[in-house]
Protein backbone atom coordinates (compact mmCIF):
# COMPACT_ATOMS: atom_id res chain seq x y z
CA UNK A 1 0.00 0.00 0.00
CA UNK A 2 1.46 3.36 -1.00
CA UNK A 3 1.11 6.28 1.21
CA UNK A 4 0.33 9.68 -0.27
CA UNK A 5 1.78 12.85 1.21
CA UNK A 6 -0.64 15.55 2.13
CA UNK A 7 -0.81 18.40 -0.37
CA UNK A 8 -0.03 20.99 2.34
CA UNK A 9 3.33 19.35 3.08
CA UNK A 10 4.32 19.53 -0.61
CA UNK A 11 3.40 23.22 -0.70
CA UNK A 12 5.61 23.97 2.30
CA UNK A 13 8.57 22.13 0.75
CA UNK A 14 8.13 23.98 -2.53
CA UNK A 15 7.93 27.33 -0.75
CA UNK A 16 11.06 26.53 1.24
CA UNK A 17 12.87 25.45 -1.93
CA UNK A 18 12.10 28.83 -3.49
CA UNK A 19 12.43 31.13 -0.47
CA UNK A 20 15.54 29.69 1.19
CA UNK A 21 18.00 30.62 -1.64
CA UNK A 22 16.34 34.03 -1.89
CA UNK A 23 16.79 34.62 1.87
CA UNK A 24 20.45 33.54 1.70
CA UNK A 25 21.09 35.84 -1.27
CA UNK A 26 19.43 38.73 0.54
CA UNK A 27 21.52 38.13 3.69
CA UNK A 28 24.73 38.01 1.62
CA UNK A 29 23.76 41.21 -0.18
CA UNK A 30 23.25 43.03 3.14
CA UNK A 31 26.58 41.71 4.44
CA UNK A 32 28.37 42.87 1.28
CA UNK A 33 26.68 46.27 1.49
CA UNK A 34 27.90 46.64 5.08
CA UNK A 35 31.48 45.75 4.08
CA UNK A 36 31.85 47.95 0.99
CA UNK A 37 30.27 51.03 -0.55
CA UNK A 38 30.16 52.13 -4.16
CA UNK A 39 30.46 55.80 -5.10
CA UNK A 40 30.65 57.71 -8.39
CA UNK A 41 33.37 60.32 -8.97
CA UNK A 42 31.65 63.72 -9.39
CA UNK A 43 34.53 65.95 -10.55
CA UNK A 44 37.92 65.99 -12.25
CA UNK A 45 39.80 66.84 -9.02
CA UNK A 46 41.39 63.36 -8.87
CA UNK A 47 42.33 63.09 -12.56
CA UNK A 48 44.21 61.27 -13.97
CA UNK A 49 43.89 58.64 -11.20
CA UNK A 50 40.09 58.80 -11.17
CA UNK A 51 37.90 60.13 -13.97
CA UNK A 52 34.49 61.81 -13.77
CA UNK A 53 31.85 59.08 -13.64
CA UNK A 54 34.13 56.28 -12.40
CA UNK A 55 32.36 53.98 -9.95
CA UNK A 56 34.70 53.15 -7.06
CA UNK A 57 34.61 50.55 -4.29
CA UNK A 58 35.24 52.01 -0.82
CA UNK A 59 35.93 50.09 2.39
CA UNK A 60 35.77 51.60 5.88
CA UNK A 61 38.83 51.74 8.14
CA UNK A 62 38.08 49.16 10.85
CA UNK A 63 41.54 48.76 12.31
CA UNK A 64 44.39 51.12 11.68
CA UNK A 65 44.39 54.68 10.55
CA UNK A 66 44.43 56.32 7.14
CA UNK A 67 47.95 56.60 5.76
CA UNK A 68 49.73 59.11 3.56
CA UNK A 69 48.95 58.28 -0.08
CA UNK A 70 45.55 56.66 0.62
CA UNK A 71 42.66 57.92 -1.50
CA UNK A 72 39.71 58.50 0.80
CA UNK A 73 36.01 59.32 0.52
CA UNK A 74 34.77 61.76 3.16
CA UNK A 75 31.98 64.15 4.08
CA UNK A 76 32.88 67.63 2.92
CA UNK A 77 33.79 69.86 5.87
CA UNK A 78 31.80 72.69 4.28
CA UNK A 79 28.64 70.64 3.52
CA UNK A 80 28.02 67.40 5.46
CA UNK A 81 25.61 66.01 2.84
CA UNK A 82 28.29 66.22 0.11
CA UNK A 83 30.90 63.49 -0.38
CA UNK A 84 34.38 64.20 -1.71
CA UNK A 85 37.33 62.06 -2.84
CA UNK A 86 40.95 63.14 -2.23
CA UNK A 87 44.42 61.75 -1.50
CA UNK A 88 45.93 62.02 1.99
CA UNK A 89 49.04 64.20 1.76
CA UNK A 90 49.60 64.72 5.48
CA UNK A 91 48.93 62.75 8.64
CA UNK A 92 48.81 64.02 12.25
CA UNK A 93 52.06 65.81 13.16
CA UNK A 94 53.20 66.34 9.54
CA UNK A 95 54.22 69.78 8.30
CA UNK A 96 52.61 70.26 4.87
CA UNK A 97 53.11 72.93 2.22
CA UNK A 98 49.62 74.41 1.81
CA UNK A 99 50.65 76.64 -1.09
CA UNK A 100 51.39 80.36 -1.25
CA UNK A 101 54.28 79.86 1.17
CA UNK A 102 52.04 78.58 3.98
CA UNK A 103 53.17 75.62 6.06
CA UNK A 104 50.46 73.78 8.00
CA UNK A 105 51.17 71.36 10.85
CA UNK A 106 48.45 68.72 10.77
CA UNK A 107 46.83 68.48 14.24
CA UNK A 108 46.03 65.21 16.04
CA UNK A 109 42.95 63.46 14.67
CA UNK A 110 43.16 65.30 11.35
CA UNK A 111 44.51 64.74 7.83
CA UNK A 112 45.62 67.03 5.03
CA UNK A 113 43.92 65.95 1.79
CA UNK A 114 44.48 67.17 -1.77
CA UNK A 115 43.24 66.25 -5.22
CA UNK A 116 45.67 64.74 -7.74
CA UNK A 117 44.58 67.46 -10.20
CA UNK A 118 45.83 70.36 -8.04
CA UNK A 119 44.62 73.09 -10.43
CA UNK A 120 41.02 71.82 -10.25
CA UNK A 121 40.67 70.69 -6.64
CA UNK A 122 38.87 72.21 -3.67
CA UNK A 123 40.77 70.61 -0.79
CA UNK A 124 42.67 71.13 2.49
CA UNK A 125 44.63 73.97 0.91
CA UNK A 126 41.36 75.93 0.98
CA UNK A 127 39.55 74.71 4.13
CA UNK A 128 42.35 73.29 6.27
CA UNK A 129 42.96 69.82 7.75
CA UNK A 130 40.16 67.24 7.58
CA UNK A 131 38.83 65.70 10.83
CA UNK A 132 39.13 61.89 11.02
CA UNK A 133 35.44 61.46 11.88
CA UNK A 134 34.48 62.84 8.44
CA UNK A 135 36.29 60.03 6.59
CA UNK A 136 33.93 57.35 5.22
CA UNK A 137 36.61 54.96 3.97
CA UNK A 138 39.43 54.16 1.57
CA UNK A 139 38.95 53.85 -2.20
CA UNK A 140 40.17 50.38 -3.21
CA UNK A 141 39.31 49.89 -6.87
CA UNK A 142 37.53 51.31 -9.87
CA UNK A 143 34.56 49.03 -10.37
CA UNK A 144 33.62 50.58 -13.71
CA UNK A 145 35.12 53.39 -15.80
CA UNK A 146 33.29 54.54 -18.90
CA UNK A 147 36.24 56.68 -20.05
CA UNK A 148 39.00 54.07 -19.72
CA UNK A 149 40.07 51.86 -22.63
CA UNK A 150 38.08 48.61 -22.84
CA UNK A 151 40.94 46.57 -21.37
CA UNK A 152 41.07 48.74 -18.20
CA UNK A 153 37.37 49.44 -17.68
CA UNK A 154 36.58 46.92 -14.96
CA UNK A 155 38.09 46.16 -11.56
CA UNK A 156 41.13 48.46 -11.75
CA UNK A 157 43.04 48.80 -8.44
CA UNK A 158 43.52 52.36 -7.16
CA UNK A 159 47.05 53.43 -6.20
Amino acid sequence: MTRRRPRVQLGVKTARLILQPFAIALALAFAARAAVRIYAIPSASMAPTLQVGDDIVVTPYHAGAPARGDIVVFHAPTAADELMVKRIAGTPGDAVDAGAGRIVVVPAGCYFVVGDNRQDSFDSRHWGPLRRDLIVGRARMVLWSSLAPASARLFRPIH
